[in-house]
C-alpha cells in the first residue's frame, strides 16, 4: 500500500468541488457494459423482516466478489459506484451492488425510513451477499461516503460477530464520514451542496410518504429548511432516539471502534473534502489491520486523475484485491 503514489490531479481538476462534483455528475458513456448485462436483481432478507436490493453481476473469471455500498441518497446505479463496479468486473471480479434501504427505488420495500443507524440489516444483507454469491472466493467490501462509514462499521461487527462475514478479506471506505453530525453541519453550511442534498432526501420522504403515509408526518419533515432542520423533524417524530445527538451518536465512529479488527481496513480521504474535517482521522491511533490514506486533493468521493473517468482510489482497490 505504502508504493502507490500519493494523489496529484493536474491543476484544472484541483479544487475539491471539482472533484467532489465529478463524483456524482460524470456519467458513464457505455450503457451495454457487460457487467450491467450480466446484472441480475436480488432482494436479500437483512434479517427480521427488512428486504434490501441489489444486483450481483457474475465476471466469467469470478476470481473474487466486492460488494459495493453507495452514499447516502445515492443508489447502486450512482455514478462513482458503476464506475469502480465496471472497472474490477473487467478484471475478472464478480460484483454485487446494494441498496441501502430507500435508496435506488426501494421505499416500497419496508415500512420504516432509512437511517444512519441501520447497521445490523446492512451487515446481516453483506454477510448473506458473501454467503451466497461469494462461497470459496476471496470477498471484498468497498464504501463510498455514508457507504464507507457502514462499511467501517461492517468491519468493526465482523471483528465482534458470532457469525462473520465469510472469506472477507478487505475492507475500502473512501471519504467516510466518521462524525456524522459534524458532516451534517458542514454540508449544510455549502450552499450547492447542502441545497442538493436537501432536495434529495426531500424527494425521497415524498417516496416515502405515497407507501407508507401514516407512520411519520412526512409533510411537515419535509418543511424543513436544512438537512438539519429535518433530522430534527425526523427524529422528534420517532421514540427511536432521546435526541438528534443521540441519533447521530448510533453511527459516530471513534479510536474504540477500530480496535481488535480481526479484517484489514483502508480509508482514503482528502483534507479538502469539503464536508469532512481531515482531524477526525487524526484522531484515531495506529493500529495493525488499519490504514488512513489522507490525500492533499480529491474532494468527497472524487480522486479524478482526468476526464476520462480514472480515479486514483482504483489503485488502492487493485493493491486490495490483486496484491
Amino acid at each position: 500500500m505504502d508504493q502507490i503514489h500519493p494523489f496529484k490531479p493536474p491543476i484544472h481538476l484541483r479544487h475539491p468541488f471539482i472533484q467532489t462534483v465529478l463524483a456524482s455528475l460524470m456519467r458513464q458513456n457505455t450503457p451495454d457494459h457487460p457487467m450491467d448485462k450480466n446484472s441480475k436483481a436480488a432482494v436479500i432478507d437483512a434479517g427480521k423482516g427488512v428486504r434490501l436490493l441489489g444486483h450481483y453481476s457474475k465476471a466469467s473469471a469470478n476470481k473474487g466478489l466486492l460488494i459495493l455500498i453507495h452514499g447516502w441518497e445515492g443508489s447502486m446505479d450512482s455514478n462513482y459506484i458503476q464506475r469502480t463496479a465496471r472497472r474490477f468486473f473487467d478484471k475478472g471480479i464478480s460484483i454485487f451492488r446494494l441498496n441501502l434501504r430507500d435508496h435506488g427505488d426501494t421505499h416500497h420495500l419496508n415500512p420504516e425510513p432509512f437511517n444512519g443507524s441501520l447497521i445490523r440489516e446492512t451487515y446481516e444483507a453483506v454477510r448473506k451477499v458473501a454467503k451466497d454469491f461469494g462461497p470459496k472466493l476471496p470477498v471484498y467490501l468497498g464504501g463510498f461516503s455514508m457507504g464507507g462509514n457502514f462499511t467501517l462499521r461492517v468491519a468493526r461487527e465482523h471483528s465482534r460477530n458470532k457469525q462473520p462475514v465469510p472469506n472477507l478479506k478487505h475492507c475500502i471506505a473512501v471519504s467516510p464520514p466518521l462524525h456524522p453530525k459534524s458532516a451534517t453541519e458542514m454540508m449544510d453550511s455549502k450552499l450547492i451542496i447542502g441545497k442538493y442534498f436537501l432536495e434529495k432526501w426531500k424527494l425521497s420522504l415524498a417516496k416515502k410518504n405515497v407507501h407508507f403515509p401514516d407512520l411519520h408526518p412526512y409533510p411537515n419533515i419535509m418543511q424543513g429548511k436544512t438537512v438539519m432542520d429535518m433530522t430534527d423533524r425526523i427524529v422528534a417524530s420517532t421514540s427511536q432516539f432521546k435526541s438528534t445527538d443521540d441519533y447521530f451518536n448510533t453511527y459516530t465512529l471513534g479510536p474504540e471502534d477500530f480496535k481488535n479488527l480481526k479484517v484489514d481496513v483502508t480509508i482514503v480521504t482528502a483534507s479538502d473534502d469539503p464536508i469532512i474535517r481531515p482531524k477526525e482521522f487524526k484522531e484515531i491511533p495506529s493500529v495493525p489491520k488499519l490504514k488512513i490514506l489522507m490525500q492533499k486533493h480529491g474532494g468527497h468521493n472524487g480522486f479524478y486523475e482526468n476526464l476520462k473517468g480514472d480515479c486514483w482510489y482504483f489503485k488502492v482497490f487493485d493493491r486490495v484485491i490483486f496484491g
